[in-house]
């Protein structure tokens, strides 16, 4: 997506919810204590289901007008460069810091995502999103080459069902292993707010939204003790309430009631917030608990966050952008060649 149809908003809202899970991460660890911060922190990971609604809504979005290969060419080149940088920047750091190196086996798996089916660790926590991430651009992936991914009513209402039925059921216990099914709701509102975007108020859409949004509700009360202390129904209600709104904000922003006004800086911070996720946990608590461990975590963790900022601008600056750009140029110089067809404009995903 060109500069002139960016959504400013939506980088905004990106980089709150990443820095987010950056606090989660950074404040809400154990023995650590921030008072009030460390409390409100505590919630920082729900982030990641804010990152999976976004999805939905860009990648329903990027995958309109465009061919397999150009929908392939477009999440390679969005994920891998970026992924690439981030895994070399978190070994070489973490070698630096504490004299690891991960398994070669154990790198080479994590560099192409397929580390979970051959039973090899993630060399960092947040990785698990990627793989949940990957599922859904391959889904759409064999939508596109289908034909059928402009037949949302059929591919869209399956997906809901077949949710709902597993989370009543367990079933079909295969259903992992193409797309998550705890974290399909998250998905499917994305992409029923990008429907409503693009084509207006309509049952089906409005139906699907509501639907899935009140999924994405139940499964974070649910799942609120994964992440945090579940003390009483109080943290897994908060957790409910924080998605509905971020759903409803997402909404507003895809029907342009919230809108921001156009700026670099802003546009920056939506595009370096891959980096930013991708190099701030394994890293940064390394950072905290070595090099900066004897002096007060009120020293230490925002020294460290600043640290990781401008690290993650760095790799988004000189390599993730023009590793993503080299591919897409490569990607789609074939195709347009022979097709005649206009390249897409670069996509905000």
């Amino acid at each position: 997506m060109n500069s002139r149809n960016r959504i400013f908003a939506l980088d905004l809202l990106r980089f709150a919810a990443a820095f987010a899970v950056v606090l989660y991460h950074y404040l809400a660890r154990p023995g650590s204590d921030f008072g009030t911060f460390t409390e409100l922190s505590r919630f920082g990971y729900l982030g990641v289901p804010v990152f999976f609604m976004i999805s939905g809504y860009v990648i329903a979005m990027s995958a309109q007008g465009r061919t397999a290969y150009q929908f392939g060419v477009s999440r390679f080149a969005r994920l891998y460069p970026g992924l690439w940088a981030g895994l070399l920047f978190t070994v070489m750091a973490v070698y630096a810091i504490e004299g690891e190196l991960p398994d070669p086996v154990q790198l080479a798996t994590n560099a192409m995502l397929i580390n979970d089916y051959v039973g090899q660790p993630d060399i960092d926590g947040v990785y698990w999103t990627l793989h949940v991430e990957l599922k859904f651009y391959a889904c759409v992936f064999l939508l596109v080459a289908t034909g059928l991914f402009s037949k949302f009513r059929i591919w869209l209402s399956a997906w809901l069902l077949m949710t709902i039925f597993h989370f009543l059921t367990g079933q079909p216990s295969f259903m992992g292993w193409f797309i998550n099914p705890s974290w399909s709701p998250y998905f499917i509102a994305g992409v029923s707010m990008h429907l409503i975007g693009q084509h207006g108020v309509d049952r089906f859409s409005v139906s699907v939204y509501a639907v899935s949004v009140a999924l994405c509700a139940y499964q974070s009360f649910n799942i609120a003790g994964n992440f945090i202390s579940v003390e009483s129904q109080i943290e897994p209600t908060i957790s409910s309430i924080v998605v509905v709104i971020s759903a409803f904000t997402l909404l507003a922003i895809a029907n342009q009631v919230i809108t921001v006004r156009g700026a670099s800086w802003i546009a920056t911070m939506g595009a370096m917030t891959y980096p930013l996720y991708l190099i701030h946990n394994r890293v940064g608590k390394a950072i905290i608990d070595g090099p900066l461990s004897g002096m007060s975590e009120g020293i230490a963790v925002p020294a460290t966050t600043i640290l990781i900022i401008v690290f993650a601008y760095l790799i988004y600056r000189f390599i993730e952008r023009p590793a993503g750009n080299a591919v897409r140029q490569f990607g789609f110089s074939l195709p347009y060649q022979i097709s005649g067809r206009e390249t897409p404009a670069r996509e905000q995903a």
